[in-house]
């Protein structure tokens, strides 16, 4: 499912820019408004899918969005304006938030105890590996048969794919199948320990710890870089250094392709190291690749894009760690009982993140014509997302019931 959902929702994009320019003669900034737009919209979308989970569950809150996102796909193919281009960025954000990141990272929390970060990177490959492989096939597919078609093939994966693995196979807790955390069965092994209660902090209790307005800080910065980056590579590529879009778009894809090992890796560590500082090597990771881009291909002018594929190493692995470490870590600070509406309000600030990263970054290439200090910010301030990182303290926070 997240092959499709994160890799279509979250990487594909960027390949259709080219193509809408051409069309419609559409700045870059116009453009990356769209998808500040569209990143409001699955911010604040985030906390509401949260709550849908509580109150329906993941099965009926993800068929929705589903819909939605089959929807979105077909809108985009018609676009005409530079506003229905808007609005279909503000309600793809809402179908990309009920389908994609929040939802698998709540299922696996409340699956999986004793593996529970190798469950999440294993889980996690999906997104990785469609933004690995999406952007590259998308790229071809519109080169095939133009960008609208594109689209089409986009809204009939989704409908035929993804809707009936959700259908079939998703529910939101273990006990719907008579199976407790971690696959053991409630009525089988007699020998079982009784299973703990499912705990944690509710969201007035996690707001009033320091460690929510840490990570809430941290996940706004790694927003604002993170976006900028997958957004303006290929246009940086193709657009300031000249590179051939069909190369551009292998790096995009390869940095995504890195982030699955990222996430394999960190998935693996999360199970034996300490999830912040763990947390800040991925955020170190990250600032290296931007500040490797800004030296060598732009200070330095070394033209050959080959170099790109240091970035991809760096920044992918760094994204992948990410993906993984991040929601750990908010279990380990406050529980499984609510995790999903306090993840989705640590989610929100991907509206934030976006609006400043994308746009930004788009109204600076605009204005000097170049990405020169795009870069520079976005490494600053992911460096500082991995000092406060090693800030947060997990295990000074008591959940109800659980001994530490």
């Amino acid at each position: 499912m997240l092959f499709f959902t994160g890799g279509v929702g979250l990487y594909v994009f960027p390949v259709f820019i080219a193509p809408l320019q051409r069309e419609f003669g559409w700045s870059m900034t116009q453009i990356s408004i769209s998808a500040a737009l569209f990143g409001v919209a699955m911010g604040l979308s985030n906390p509401l899918v949260g709550n849908l989970f509580g109150r329906f569950g993941a099965r009926k809150t993800m068929l929705a969005a589903a819909t939605v996102f089959v929807l979105t796909q077909l809108a985009y193919a018609g676009l005409q304006e530079l506003w229905m281009l808007y609005a279909v960025a503000l309600v793809s954000g809402f179908a990309v938030a009920g389908t994609a990141i929040l939802p698998a990272q709540t299922l696996v929390i409340n699956w999986f105890e004793r593996f529970r970060g190798r469950a999440m990177g294993l889980a996690m490959i999906g997104i990785g590996a469609g933004g690995f492989l999406l952007p590259s096939f998308y790229e071809f597919v519109i080169r095939l048969v133009g960008w609208r078609l594109a689209w089409v093939v986009a809204a009939a994966t989704i409908a035929g794919i993804v809707i009936p693995l959700i259908a079939t196979f998703v529910r939101t807790w273990p006990s719907e199948l008579g199976l407790l955390v971690d696959g053991a069965s409630a009525d089988s092994d007699a020998k079982q320990a009784p299973a703990p209660p499912v705990t944690g902090l509710s969201l007035k209790g996690a707001v009033a710890t320091s460690a929510f307005w840490l990570l809430l800080a941290i996940y706004l910065l790694q927003l604002i870089g993170v976006s900028a980056m997958n957004f303006h590579l290929v246009p940086f590529a193709t657009q300031e250094l000249r590179f051939d879009p069909q190369e551009a778009a292998f790096y995009y894809g390869l940095t995504v392709g890195f982030s699955i090992a990222g996430r394999l890796l960190f998935g693996w560590l999360a199970d034996r190291w300490p999830p912040a500082p763990l947390l800040a090597v991925s955020f170190a990771l990250l600032a290296l690749g931007v500040t490797l881009v800004e030296v060598l291909l732009l200070q330095l002018e070394i033209r050959d894009a080959r170099l790109l594929g240091l970035y991809a190493l760096s920044f992918g692995i760094g994204i992948g760690s990410n993906f993984v470490t991040m929601p750990v870590l908010v279990g380990r600070c406050f529980g499984q009982l609510y995790f999903s509406r306090i993840m989705g309000v640590l989610m929100s600030g991907f509206a934030a993140g976006i609006i400043i990263g994308i746009p930004g970054a788009g109204f600076v290439f605009d204005q000097t014509g170049s990405y020169e200090w795009v870069f520079i910010a976005c490494g600053s301030g992911l460096a500082l997302a991995m000092l406060l990182c090693l800030l947060v303290r997990p295990e000074g926070i008591a959940l109800p019931g659980e001994v530490r």
